[in-house]
């Protein structure tokens, strides 16, 4: 089932962001946040058959993060606090004495 889905993305899906991943999912990798994202979208919108446009929905959870939304979200990363940042400085000093 699955080598004959990677094969018609192969043939008849655009190169586009999630083609890669998708065809990587499917094989049985272990993707990413972000890669899982552009995989969906890619999967989503019929390989980008209308071409590499925002989809439009709205509705969507992903559609913040989708590849070709102009108003797309960049996905969140780990930051520390301020206090947390001072207690880490303030441990690496002491092992350093």
């Amino acid at each position: 089932m699955n080598e004959e889905r990677i094969e018609s993305i192969r043939k008849h899906g655009k190169a586009a962001l999630g083609q890669k991943e998708l065809i990587g999912h499917l094989e049985g990798e272990r993707l990413t946040l972000k890669q899982a994202v552009n995989a969906h979208c890619y999967d989503c919108t019929g390989f980008y058959a209308d071409g590499k446009v925002d989809c439009g929905m709205k509705h969507c959870p992903l559609h913040p993060f989708m590849a070709y939304n102009p108003r797309r979200e960049k996905m969140a990363t780990r930051t520390m606090s301020k206090v947390h940042m001072e207690k880490m400085r303030a441990a690496r000093q002491q092992a350093n004495a």
